[in-house]
């Protein structure tokens, strides 16, 4: 279960620091800030205390997190607390661009970008999403057919997905994983090389056929719906676990 209260937050951070052996982090972040019972205890409690933390010079900055966009919006507008950086996931991908709307409005504030999961958290793989993976049936039959026509025309889907995103302006950084050292050696490859002409087009190609034609790219509200519903008592047993 998530606890956000300012109670939990301090002693969370008192006990991380103690696990990792620091004194101090770079950053500290509210994670996945769409768990909590209502942005208001963000707000209100979470992140008066992380000022607490920073001010005590256990953290240099703070930082949100979340999947839900317009999260970020409303607790930078509505914050007292000094806000740092932003970290979203699978929101700068060729199946969901959607983190572009928003990067004016933090560039406007100063506000650092981190862009995480690339790859969409395997969505955009040959080896296709875990079975835990909240995205609809719509969005994992599209990526599964654009891995195939990548496939078909000697493309890696994973490179493409990785070029996209590396490609996005005004993210200051982006965050892949792999428990692969050949992905790692591929992923951190395509930082310094540009597709091919070939590559390119079957991108192109990829968008306009299987991703272009979808109702919805984004998945708000699965993971958070889902969460809410096993706090009642009615687990889902075949996408999102409870944390």
């Amino acid at each position: 279960m998530f606890d956000f209260s300012a109670e939990r937050t301090l002693r969370s951070v008192d006990e991380s620091l103690q696990r990792m052996g620091l004194d101090f982090v770079d950053i500290i972040q509210v994670h996945d800030m769409e768990f909590a019972p209502s942005l208001d205890i963000i707000i209100n409690e979470t992140l008066p205390a992380l000022q607490k933390v920073q001010q005590s010079g256990k953290a240099r900055f703070i930082g949100i997190t979340g999947y839900p966009l317009g999260n970020f919006r409303t607790v930078l507008e509505r914050s007292t607390v000094k806000i740092d950086t932003v970290l979203t996931y699978c929101r700068a991908c060729i199946h969901d661009n959607g983190l572009q709307e928003y990067i004016p409005f933090f560039q406007e504030r100063g506000i650092g970008i981190i862009n995480a999961s690339p790859i969409a958290m395997g969505l955009l793989s040959n080896q296709g999403p875990p079975d835990w993976h909240p995205a609809t049936k719509d969005i994992k039959e599209a990526c599964a057919k654009s891995a195939s026509f990548c496939r078909d025309n000697d493309c890696d889907i994973s490179k493409l997905a990785m070029a996209y995103t590396l490609g996005f302006p005004g993210i200051h950084t982006t965050l892949f994983s792999t428990a692969s050292l050949g992905n790692l050696r591929k992923n951190l490859a395509c930082a310094n090389t540009k597709l091919s002409h070939k590559e390119e087009d079957v991108l192109k190609q990829v968008i306009k056929r299987y991703i272009d034609p979808l109702p919805v790219h984004h998945l708000e509200r699965v993971e958070v719906n889902e969460y809410r519903l096993q706090l009642q008592g009615v687990p889902d047993e075949h996408t999102f676990k409870l944390r």
